[in-house]
């Protein structure tokens, strides 16, 4: 139900009961005699009803003892009248003197109006309730005797006036809430029995006043008001004491859990936790200050009862900057603004009715501040909750400095960590760091890719462990055994050397390695560790060879034509002095030939090197396909003629013409050519041929060469394109540079096409069967520097 029906419904229940009275006021006027007794029970129920205890959900207070003393004396019309008009007392006392309950003001009557009426409405039933009781038992109003036949009637019109008042402020509290609700009904026996005792005085209330009369009555109301201000103020110091006790033992094991927290966020929330349990929060932020940074930061912020972020602030002239400064606790209640003017404190935000702040102090100065506030109350806090927040910022002092050293102190470890992370990462070298124990300390995934084996499972591995699968030991893979690893370190030990450093073959893949072992050495030189590190070398090793190969090629290939070059002129000189004609010419023949095959040699390096480096600018044109295969079949024909081989050439019809460089793909024609003829056997037969590629993306013309070789070995075949490879397991009708096939790779890459090679494996009726080079051109313009 929304608090605005609730209101309403109060409303209601106070105007229904103030009708009944004047309903039943006319019906049957009370005797003017009773005005007096009836003013002085109303004031006596209007002390009763503002100077009551607090007790857990309710308020402990005289108020059943004095209306039932009242009705026994005055009757039930004066006795609702009474009650009636003492609660609209106890509400304007409760406006303008909110201090005598220790209650929050109300911002206006009518704001308090709702909850007058509902508490009149109720007292005003339960007094006409027990009223009822008593007079249908009997019993005698003015109570002037009592006879032991009238103690049931008594006792039940006691019982019945605190059963409908109990009863009746159930739904009172309940309108505000579960939890105001379940305070009351747990604390509704104490309050049951904190009134009911003082109902047995009712009767002797009742009696001195009809007996003894109005002289001794008052003495005995100025006794009781007097005792009831004594138990009030002994309550209040009980329940101060109480408080009190309770607030050092929370303070005392808040105080452990916020010394074991090292996170600031679980600081200032054991923080918040302790100070809700102590007073009241709702609004609450604890404020932390950064001297380097000259700013103030909001960990933790609670406005009405729920977290909200807050951003952090320069330092300027604020409330949390003024206690950094002073270092001292501020309470401000009531008018805020005028003392925040005075001590010259810029107002941020909304001004609150009560503010509490207490620095959090430390040797070097103040850490921040907790900070309570109340904007419904200017008498939220007092001293003592000044003293508590101070005791717990001194405990949070301790917690947050610590909190900060660990926090520096993870930092930087997590930036170290983070660092030997990125060197690990970042270096190509493979690296593995051992303990003195022989098993890994630290890998990184460089060193699991040279040797195969997932990084995870390196960890905390011991070198000599030989895997679950019977595959070999780690060690095995870096290329060591046991007793190698042993002596290697066992001289770095001795000082015999400062490393080990060897090239060994090592890893799943058996890729070329340099090792390089160094001890790891800490305080007093003492040696921690080892440090392994694995430097792939195989392409260095590799280009070795080739280094080797051009040199042996430029050695081999260029000494022979070269020596038969310089022969043929020295026997040239000896046939011209010699007028023989015949032998002059077959010797230019010769020269020319060795001549050719330098020039070829030179010029496949020369077109290499520029297809490589991008300064090669195609002259493109357009060019008849099969007139094009048909002049380099020609040109070759007479060395495939010399060794007995036939060429063949087969094309589809309507043939796409190419719009390409001529001299590079006639020179790529050539150099697959001369590749067929050279391991076609005598009387074999090259096949070359060309087709449209079929549904492709890109519209392609194929064109093969094919020959009936030896074949090429599949582990072979895509080393075929690399500069100076050469087919070692084949053996051809003579040595080629290693140059020619690089080169139509460039050559037709530049174009935008594909060279590729095909050739059955042995298993597959490879060994014999010949291999065919197939070129894919793109046919269409080509607009394309290489």
């Amino acid at each position: 139900m929304s608090r605005r029906w609730v209101s309403r419904a109060y409303m209601l229940a106070g105007l229904v009961t103030f009708v009944a009275l004047v309903w039943l006021t006319v019906a049957s006027p009370p005797s003017p005699a009773l005005l007096v007794p009836g003013l002085l029970f109303g004031s006596l129920i209007v002390f009763a009803d503002v100077f009551g205890v607090h007790l857990g959900g309710g308020v402990v207070s005289l108020l059943p003892m004095t209306t039932v003393a009242a009705y026994l004396v005055t009757g039930p019309l004066p006795t609702a009248w009474a009650a009636f008009v003492g609660a609209f007392m106890h509400g304007e006392f409760r406006y303008r003197w909110p201090k005598l309950q220790r209650l929050p003001p109300v911002g206006s009557r009518a704001e308090l109006a709702p909850v007058v009426l509902a508490n009149a409405a109720a007292h005003t039933v339960s007094a006409l309730a027990s009223g009822a009781v008593l007079q249908a038992l009997g019993g005698r109003i003015p109570l002037t005797t009592v006879a032991p036949a009238d103690l049931p009637a008594l006792v039940l019109c006691a019982l019945a006036y605190l059963t409908v008042n109990h009863l009746a402020f159930l739904p009172i509290m309940a309108a505000r809430g579960q939890e105001a609700l379940r305070r009351y009904l747990r604390s509704l026996p104490n309050l049951v029995a904190f009134e009911g005792a003082p109902l047995i005085l009712a009767p002797l209330m009742a009696l001195i006043y009809t007996r003894l009369g109005l002289a001794q009555f008052c003495i005995f109301a100025l006794n009781l008001v007097a005792a009831s201000l004594i138990t009030r103020s002994l309550a209040r110091t009980s329940r101060r004491l109480e408080r009190r006790v309770q607030e050092l033992s929370s303070l005392q094991v808040d105080g452990q859990a916020l010394r074991a927290s090292l996170d600031i966020d679980a600081v200032v929330a054991a923080i918040y936790d302790q100070v809700a349990r102590l007073m009241a929060a709702r609004n609450f932020y604890v404020a932390l200050c950064d001297s380097e940074l000259d700013e103030v930061a909001f960990p933790l912020a609670i406005d009405d009862g729920k977290p909200v972020p807050w951003r952090s602030r320069r330092t300027g002239s604020g409330l949390t900057e003024y206690v950094l400064e002073t270092r001292e606790s501020l309470l401000l209640r009531g008018d805020v603004p005028t003392r925040l003017e005075e001590l010259g404190i810029a107002s941020i935000g909304r001004s609150p009715q009560c503010w509490l702040g207490v620095p959090i102090l430390a040797a070097e100065g103040a850490l921040g501040v907790i900070a309570v506030q109340s904007y419904e109350a200017p008498e939220a806090y007092d001293l003592s909750h000044a003293q508590v927040l101070s005791t717990i910022a001194a405990q949070a002092a301790v917690a947050i400095q610590n909190a900060r050293l660990y926090a520096r102190t993870d930092e930087a470890l997590a930036q170290r960590v983070q660092e030997l992370d990125s060197i690990l990462r970042t270096a190509r070298e493979g690296i593995l760091l051992l303990g003195t124990d022989w098993r890994i300390v630290a890998v990184n995934r460089a060193l699991a890719d040279l040797i195969g084996i997932a990084q995870l499972e390196l960890y905390g591995s011991a070198l000599d462990t030989t895997p679950s699968d019977g595959q070999q030991p780690l060690i095995g893979l870096l290329g060591y055994t046991s007793q190698g690893l042993r002596r290697d370190c066992q001289m770095l030990a001795d000082g015999l050397d400062a490393r080990k450093r060897a090239t060994v073959t090592a890893g799943v893949s058996k890729r070329h390695l340099e090792r390089t072992l160094t001890p790891v050495r800490g305080p007093e030189d003492a040696i921690t560790g080892w440090l392994l590190v694995l430097r792939d070398v195989t392409e260095e090793i590799e280009l070795a060879g080739l280094k080797d190969d051009l040199t042996h090629m430029l050695v081999h290939d260029l000494r022979s034509p070269l020596t038969v070059l310089g022969n043929s002129l020295i026997i040239m000189e000896n046939a011209f002095a010699q007028h023989d004609s015949q032998l002059f010419n077959e010797l230019v023949a010769m020269a020319r030939r060795s001549n050719e095959r330098i020039s070829t040699l030179v010029n496949d390096l020369l077109g290499i090197s520029e297809l490589e480096s991008d300064q090669v600018e195609l002259a493109l044109e357009v060019l008849d396909t099969r007139l094009l295969l048909q002049e380099a079949i020609e040109q070759l024909a007479p060395l495939a003629s010399s060794a007995s081989i036939t060429i063949t050439l087969t094309t589809e019809e309507d043939l796409p013409w190419l719009h390409v460089d001529a001299g590079l793909i006639r020179r790529v024609l050539n150099n697959l050519l001369d590749n067929a003829i050279k391991f076609t056997p005598e009387g074999g037969c090259v096949r070359v041929w060309a087709r449209h590629a079929g549904e492709t993306e890109v519209d392609e013309l194929l064109i093969g060469v094919s020959d009936e070789g030896p074949g090429i070995p599949q582990e072979e075949q895509h080393k075929l394109f690399e500069k100076f490879r050469r087919v070692r397991s084949v053996a051809g009708r003579r040595s080629g540079s290693g140059l020619g096939l690089p080169f139509c790779k460039l050559a037709v890459e530049a174009h935008g096409g594909r060279i590729g090679v095909q050739s059955p494996s042995p298993e597959n009726g490879g060994a014999g069967t010949g291999s065919t080079f197939v070129i894919a051109l793109p046919v269409g313009p080509v607009n394309l520097v290489a």
